[in-house]
């Protein structure tokens, strides 16, 4: 069965009190084949899972939900038994009828008295089928590997799946456009198809999150949901690139001693990140030394930020590779790092060339491009 992954939002149950509070939304319907069965309204947070209540259907499957919520947030129908949930949304004044069935519970579904939450299932069902596509070519890979041209069938398979992967990319992006004040486009923004698949990242899709965000956040400030989205935008400001200025990083050397990267202002600076683990990071040190060595008399000169874990590691690896005439910095936290982090570096090596001013003026300049560039600055 095909596991969709819901936003960001780690599935941990807490279970509270019931309501009490007589105003609200009401969630009902019938469920078949699920009669005395346990029910959870959940009521997702940007850090957690809330179950609010449980009932018991009755020997129909039928069950009825009244709880209060100031603002639209996400909730989640859970059947006992079963892993997937029928997710939805309500605001304070809801009146929701969903009928299910326990076959194939979280996708055979209807939902009427919330035009968001029928939009919700409409994204989803976009989802399934992508899903779809992707299971049938995983089937034709395992039916026919070993019978042709390995290479060629890998090829189709990469190609095809490249395309259902934008196919959806832009139904969400439309989806998204024409639906901004919907608090189903929080979900569509959140979207991936497994880990390290996300439909849309904050740095390379910034202004659609910030489109549903402006839109949403004036709507309904007091939603969770809704927040929750408008922190997480404010809380991953936009990673530098060409044409930023270079953010600080203050770091202590293996001395001890912190040495910031501004105090290195009026030379061309190679901003470069990596580790002593890091063979990729380990095979480029020579160019790099390279580089220093024909251009450090013209103003060139390499701050190296260590994803480390310890000093010695790190220190062994700067004199084994000899590294030692430039500036070396870590804080030792490994994928914590800070600057790390700030830069938006997710893989290393990794580097940025700021010019004299402090502004990056290339990245990830490795191999002959970094050469290349120097050469271009310096004329030789």
């Amino acid at each position: 069965m095909r596991k969709i992954v819901l936003v960001l939002i780690p599935f941990m149950v807490l279970f509270s009190c019931k309501n009490s509070d007589t105003s609200g939304f009401t969630v009902s319907g019938k469920i078949k084949n699920a009669a005395d069965k346990q029910l959870i309204l959940n009521k997702f947070l940007p850090q957690t899972t809330l179950a609010l209540d449980t009932v018991k259907t009755d020997k129909n499957g039928n069950f009825k939900f009244k709880e209060h919520t100031a603002a639209p947030e996400l909730f989640g129908l859970q059947l006992e038994g079963q892993k997937g949930q029928i997710i939805f949304i309500a605001d304070s004044l809801s009146k929701i009828t969903i009928n299910g069935d326990t076959t194939n519970f979280r996708i055979s579904y209807t939902v009427e008295g919330s035009k968001d939450s029928k939009l919700l299932q409409t994204l989803y069902n976009n989802l399934d089928k992508a899903f779809d596509a992707l299971d049938s070519l995983n089937r034709i890979y395992i039916s026919e590997k070993g019978k042709g041209n390995l290479d060629s069938l890998v090829k189709m398979i990469n190609e095809s799946s490249k395309n259902i992967f934008e196919k959806h990319r832009k139904y969400s992006e439309h989806f998204i456009n024409e639906h901004p004040s919907s608090t189903a486009s929080i979900i569509a923004l959140y979207q991936q198809f497994g880990k390290n698949m996300s439909v849309f990242n904050l740095n390379d899709n910034r202004e659609l999150f910030t489109k549903v965000d402006d839109t949403l956040y004036k709507l309904y400030p007091k939603s969770s949901f809704v927040k929750g989205l408008h922190d997480y935008i404010a809380n991953n400001p936009p990673m530098p690139t060409i044409g930023n200025k270079a953010p600080e990083i203050d770091l202590p050397a293996p001395d001890g001693k912190n040495i910031k990267l501004s105090s290195l202002r009026g030379n061309y600076v190679l901003l470069d990140f990596w580790a002593s683990w890091c063979r990729p990071c380990r095979a480029e040190n020579p160019n790099i030394v390279k580089n220093y060595k024909k251009y450090k008399k013209s103003g060139f000169t390499i701050y190296q930020v260590s994803l480390d874990r310890t000093k010695e590691d790190w220190v062994n690896a700067i004199n084994a590779d000899g590294l030692d005439e430039w500036n070396h910095v870590s804080d030792l936290k490994y994928w914590n790092s800070a600057p790390a982090a700030v830069y938006g570096v997710r893989g290393i090596p990794a580097n940025f060339l700021i010019d004299p001013e402090g502004k990056i003026i290339a990245t990830n300049l490795r191999g002959p491009l970094l050469g290349q560039k120097l050469t271009e600055i310096y004329g030789y």
